[in-house]
């Protein structure tokens, strides 16, 4: 029960990504006082959109995955926040020798894609790296397009990728039932000409907001919560949640006191949390391959030794030759400790062994490394192991009715995404309405 001196005491959110946003509006049309303490120089978290010349780069979130009835779409339609449609399901597929795949080829590589993922609904609690190899290996291969040791090679490559991006792992370290937390909603995908970065601009207005706080102790030991700063500054409140990226958690770069419950700190070490880069390039000229074999494409995916790659085209968003290339796992640390030039060299690399008149740098490059932020160490969660829903309810329930998480990390069904955290951010203010209006 709050004291007297606890009521004008305001409700601290660690955290100004689009979880600690949303909660902090929601309890704000509230009446609720809010403040909103952020470690970084500028909000937004993991959305962060950069101003090159007259070009928007999102170098965090860039789309929003399916529009029907997805919270953000609503606010970028109520906001009148331009969008273009990205959807990028239709790929062309290239071999090791840059020969693009026959229709026939597409067809039956893409049937075993699906073969496999519906098998996988059925698999028990294992590795998906060990349930996709019991799989491609068990399968019966009737055709005769492709070699069988080729097509195996080519599928288990493909969800190799598939770990990587959209989940930021490597297989081996992925729960096998991942298929049951993609969390996209339906409809098409969208992106940001003008980068997502409006979204944040849209829902933080009005809104007090703390920037270069970089929280390192929570105390909710007493009737309050007693906030201490990396330069000792001290900030007082009735409640806190904390919305800051899982692989802050993890890293116990905020220490609470009392310390927190060894379920909480399983929950934080059990979710998975990787690294997901991006690598924009600018080239003088469009690619040779794209415009020969691909140009209503917008996908393409190659094979070589390295694995399997997948670019982006973003020619028709750009109006000249941009593209994309997105990473996750091994290779995503890789870029994390590496510079522009390693990446670029490892890129361009990568597409001189399958296709001609790749040049050897790029006009422009922009690299991210997300998974040596100091303000997130790393960039979405994932399943790991064992994932299951119980693991994630942990962080539904508040500690002493005064320490929240919210984030999309504690997001059920939409995990890994804006969507997934802005409903956890605006659910926790809920929460928090509820049990302030409930009888003492």
């Amino acid at each position: 029960m709050l004291n007297d001196s606890d009521i004008n005491l305001p409700i601290l959110i660690i955290g100004a990504g689009i979880a600690g946003i949303a909660c902090a509006q929601k309890l704000q049309e509230n009446g609720k006082k809010v403040i909103i303490l952020e470690a970084r120089s500028r909000i937004g978290g993991r959305i962060e959109s950069k101003k090159i010349g007259s070009d928007f780069f999102d170098l965090g979130a860039s789309w929003i995955h399916g529009i029907d009835n997805n919270p953000i779409w609503d606010i970028t339609q109520k906001n009148h926040i331009g969008t273009t449609v990205f959807n990028y399901d239709n790929s062309t597929y290239f071999h090791k020798n840059g020969q693009v795949f026959s229709d026939k080829e597409a067809q039956e590589f893409e049937s075993y894609i699906n073969k496999i993922d519906n098998l996988l609904s059925h698999t028990q609690k294992i590795s998906a790296l060990d349930a996709i190899k019991e799989i491609i290996f068990s399968l019966n291969y009737s055709g005769n397009i492709f070699s069988e040791s080729y097509l195996k090679k080519l599928l288990l490559s493909s969800f190799e990728r598939i770990a990587n991006d959209p989940f930021a792992t490597n297989l081996n370290l992925l729960s096998a039932n991942y298929k049951n937390y993609e969390g996209y909603f339906e409809g098409d995908e969208v992106v940001f000409p003008k980068g997502y970065y409006q979204v944040i601009e849209a829902l933080s207005k009005n809104l007090e907001i703390k920037v270069n706080v970089d929280v390192k102790k929570i105390n909710y030991e007493n009737d309050h919560i007693k906030i201490l700063d990396c330069d000792n500054k001290t900030y007082w409140g009735s409640r806190v949640v904390v919305t800051v990226p899982l692989g802050i958690l993890k890293k116990n770069h905020i220490e609470f006191y009392p310390p927190l419950a060894s379920d909480y700190i399983h929950s934080i070490q059990k979710i998975g949390f990787g690294s997901f880069n991006k690598v924009f390039f600018e080239l003088e000229r469009p690619l040779t391959f794209r415009l020969e074999n691909s140009a209503e494409n917008i996908s393409d995916f190659y094979w070589n030794d390295s694995g399997c790659f997948n670019i982006l085209d973003l020619s028709k968003i750009y109006q000249k030759p941009i593209y994309l290339m997105l990473f996750g796992g091994d290779i995503s640390d890789f870029i994390d400790s590496s510079t522009d030039s390693e990446v670029s060299d490892f890129v361009f690399r990568s597409l001189q062994k399958q296709f001609d008149k790749i040049p050897n740098t790029p006009k422009k490059i922009i690299v991210t490394r997300w998974g040596v932020d100091p303000y997130s160490y790393g960039s979405f969660s994932f399943p790991s192991l064992n994932h299951s829903d119980d693991i994630v309810k942990i962080l539904h329930k508040p500690i002493k009715k005064r320490v929240f998480f919210a984030g999309e990390h504690c997001s059920l069904k939409y995990a890994g995404t804006v969507h997934g955290a802005y409903l956890s951010g605006y659910e926790t203010a809920q929460e928090i309405l509820k049990q302030i209006s409930a009888p003492t």
